[in-house]
This record gives C-alpha cells, sequence and structure tokens, in this order.
C-alpha cells in the first residue's frame, strides 16, 4: 500500500484477486440483487416542485462547463417564464450570453479535431 498524500493506493495479487470474500459487510453487498444497488431515482431536467433539475445527467455536463453560470441563468429563466413571454423574446438575453460564451469558450467543441475543420 502506498500513501500519495490524502490517496491510498491498494496493490494485490491475482492469488489475492481471486480468492473468496471474507469480509461480511462487502460479501452482503456482493450478493445483494443489483436492483438493491442503484439508486434509479432520476427525476429527469424538472424536480417534482417544477424547478430545474441541474443535477439531472441530461443536464450536469452543461452545468459543469465553462458556461455553466450562463447555461443556469438561461434554463431558469425559461423555465420561469410563461409561454406568451418566450414567444415575445424572454430570456432571449439570457440565451444569447450561453450561446456567446459557448462559442467565445469552445466549450462544446469535440475534443477530436475534425480534419475539415482544420483546412479552414
Amino acid at each position: 500500500m502506498a500513501n500519495n498524500g490524502e490517496y491510498k493506493e491498494f496493490v494485490m495479487t491475482k492469488e489475492e484477486y481471486d480468492k473468496p470474500i471474507t469480509d461480511p459487510y462487502v460479501k452482503s453487498l456482493a450478493e445483494m440483487p443489483i436492483e438493491d444497488l442503484i439508486d434509479d431515482y432520476n427525476p429527469g431536467p424538472t424536480k417534482p416542485d417544477g424547478s430545474v433539475n441541474f443535477e439531472c445527467h441530461c443536464v450536469a455536463h452543461l452545468v459543469a462547463s465553462p458556461c455553466g453560470h450562463e447555461f443556469r441563468q438561461a434554463i431558469s429563466c425559461q423555465k420561469a417564464a410563461e409561454n406568451d413571454e418566450m414567444k415575445k423574446g424572454e430570456c432571449a438575453e439570457e440565451f444569447i450570453e450561453f450561446m456567446q460564451c459557448a462559442v467565445r469558450t469552445n466549450c462544446f467543441r469535440s475534443s477530436d479535431p475534425d480534419p475539415e475543420e482544420e483546412q479552414k
């Protein structure tokens, strides 16, 4: 076992790995049905109270992006606005700021360079 600051690294041989589980707690986890281990509660992009679920896997990557603040502002505005207000351009400024941030920071650009993009 090596101690690298706050992290601990455990090393085991193949023989140790192949030994049967003897720890009672770990053994109980190993024998537990997968349904009991996985928390499948995910209310989606909208919480039961109607607010935005920024922890949903569908938007979490946007929240964690360099433009996360702008994204939260735009979506929160959209969620609070009525349909008629949206049709009149409500939240347009917030969405424009989000898109300007995305363009400025290239935060949605693929990490793999596109050969056609490189030729431009």
